[in-house]
């Protein structure tokens, strides 16, 4: 349930185009969802009413099925409140099911943790998502006016820690080159963007450099979302992520046994939902990354 006091500057608004354009709410979101004006139930399917100044707006979803099997999992809960929800997700786990992987996925432990705390509304609208073998920060909106918000106005600022091999001799990289995936290929390429590459960007700054383990533990900044985007961007600067299967970080008979790409989702910033304050929740290295660093 979301509640709202109409601003003085938006006297005049109907209660449709009020939700969309000043709350970020999607017309799609808003048809799963009850609407009360003053106390009276309204439609958005109806001639509405025009908003006055200190009108009294509530929000409520309706109970929303999934179709995803609830499943008991150990969540690791970084920060919840009413509209959020921060997981640290370990390695080796899908986010959510695909059609190989219907199950034990993240998505399904959530599920089940929403129904446990009684939520109205089952859907595990994730904000951001992670490759199975990367851990760290995932971010899951309870609501849908939440996700509309981080969406358009959270100003989300996502930061990770990589090990990658060699000893990167400057001390900040701003990495700009497009990329994308050729054919069916899972790998992505560097590819222009009149060829269908996308425009990404990552700003890299060396954290530490260990020169008797050829390993440099390094900051990445993402500015743009793409697949792959911190792994491939480093590859092509010639430091791949050590443990990078599909991007060249296992040509190293030293470090043959570690299993996954050293990649871990550790900060972030966003403004919050409700009080539209910056918060930042950061989370520390996992045990597999930082064994190799010891």
């Amino acid at each position: 349930m979301q509640r709202f006091t109409v601003e003085e500057e938006y006297s005049g608004y109907i209660v449709g185009n009020y939700l969309v354009e000043i709350k970020k709410y999607s017309r799609r979101g808003l048809r799963n969802a009850e609407i009360y004006l003053n106390g009276k139930k309204v439609r958005l399917d109806k001639k509405m009413k025009v908003l006055k100044k200190l009108n009294r707006l509530i929000v409520v979803e309706k109970k929303k099925e999934t179709g995803i099997e609830p499943m008991e999992m150990d969540l690791k809960i970084v920060y919840e409140d009413k509209n959020l929800l921060f997981l640290n997700k370990p390695p080796y786990i899908i986010v959510h099911p695909t059609q190989k992987k219907v199950d034990m996925t993240l998505a399904n432990g959530v599920v089940h943790y929403f129904q446990r705390i009684g939520m109205k509304c089952e859907v595990p609208r994730f904000y951001n998502r992670l490759d199975m073998n990367t851990s760290g920060i995932i971010v899951v909106a309870k609501n849908a006016y939440s996700q509309s918000f981080l969406q358009e106005k959270g100003e989300v600022k996502k930061y990770y820690q990589a090990i990658v091999l060699g000893i990167m001799p400057k001390n900040e990289y701003l990495l700009e080159k497009s990329i994308g995936k050729v054919g069916d290929e899972l790998r992505r390429v560097e590819l222009d963007l009149e060829k269908g590459g996308q425009s990404a960007k990552t700003i890299v700054r060396v954290l530490q450099r260990f020169e008797d383990k050829n390993l440099t533990l390094v900051e990445a900044e993402l500015f743009t979302g793409r697949t792959h985007q911190i792994r491939v961007h480093l590859s092509l600067e010639g430091f791949p992520i050590l443990g990078d299967e599909l991007y060249g970080g296992l040509n190293s008979k030293e470090y043959k046994d570690v299993k996954r790409q050293m990649l871990h989702s550790y900060k972030i910033n966003y403004k919050d939902p409700e009080k539209e304050t910056v918060k930042m929740l950061e989370v520390e290295l996992p045990e597999d990354m930082a064994k190799i660093l010891l």
